[in-house]
């Protein structure tokens, strides 16, 4: 299938005349500008995205404009406060990711502006669905025997700016477990105590990180295109999860992004970059040889 992009401001209408056809209706309810970053907002501004969502809105064919994320909070700040008429956003959170992309302060500082925020990735892509045996044992402490999927959206839950909480699902069984559990949700639902074994899971599974990245950003851009901090991110996840098919289904995404550690040229411009000292391009090499085979 063809990704199509805008590229003009009448694109905005073409398009969303298009997906009403398609979808058989007259208006949509909620309709996001999808996956910005720096770049999309900056080009979505471009082509006064504004005007086609107040025209929408008084045509009736949208009733909610939002937007979902994939950036570092300085953007997502700049976004919220980039567009008074935002009616709702949409961000990747969960006990793993609380310094990731928008992240807790992203959650707090949107439900501070008034925005309603709609959780993605809760379960981190199914990772928090199934945790490795050094995770779970900590959490079969609690006298309550909460499936991890519970516990993952028990602690989204507990926070009162958490509008809704999106979760893939991909049987009629997984469905019917996840309204279950959605019926005994709600805010502080989570003691101090359980909050605390929650932490120490997100901790254990932290201190089996092999390489010492920060993803400060400072060795970035690279001159061969290659995503270093995401690179080092797939590898520790793929270790801290025992992992190794989605770390590797990952990295084939980054591999046909041009991103990947096989990318990397081993010019060295990135070593006098990092402040931990990482000697990036063997590391590199590492990724690629345990995830690329």
């Amino acid at each position: 299938m063809t990704r199509k992009t805008v590229e003009k401001p009448e694109d905005f209408d073409r398009y969303l005349d298009e997906q009403l056809n398609k979808l058989q209706t007259d208006h949509i309810d909620m309709y996001l500008m999808h996956a910005l970053n720096e770049q999309r907002w900056e080009k979505i501004k471009s082509l006064k995205f504004y005007e086609f969502f107040e025209r929408a809105k008084a045509q009736g064919k949208i009733k909610f404009a939002g937007f979902s994320f994939h950036d570092k909070y300085p953007v997502f700040k700049e976004i919220v406060d980039g567009y008074d008429s935002w009616d709702f956003c949409q961000i990747q959170l969960n006990y793993m990711d609380v310094d990731y992309q928008a992240g807790l302060r992203g959650l707090k500082y949107a439900a501070s502006k008034g925005l309603p925020v709609v959780i993605m990735e809760p379960l981190k892509g199914g990772k928090l669905a199934k945790l490795p045996d050094k995770a779970r044992k900590i959490l079969n402490r609690h006298t309550q025997r909460w499936s991890d999927v519970e516990w993952a959206f028990r602690w989204l839950a507990n926070f009162s700016e958490v509008a809704v909480i999106l979760s893939g699902m991909s049987t009629l069984e997984q469905v019917r477990q996840n309204v279950e559990i959605a019926q005994r949700l709600t805010v502080g639902n989570l003691s101090e105590g359980e909050l605390q074994l929650i932490e120490e899971v997100k901790r254990t599974l932290e201190s089996y990180a092999v390489i010492n990245c920060t993803e400060c950003g400072y060795c970035m851009p690279c001159p061969s295109g290659v995503d270093i901090p995401g690179n080092f991110r797939v590898y520790n996840e793929t270790i801290m999860f025992e992992d190794f098919e989605g770390g590797k289904g990952i990295y084939r995404w980054f591999q046909s992004q041009k991103i990947a550690a096989s990318f990397c040229t081993k010019c060295g411009e990135c070593l006098s970059k990092c402040p931990q000292g990482l000697e990036i391009p063997s590391l590199m090499e590492k990724v690629h040889s345990e995830l690329g085979a």
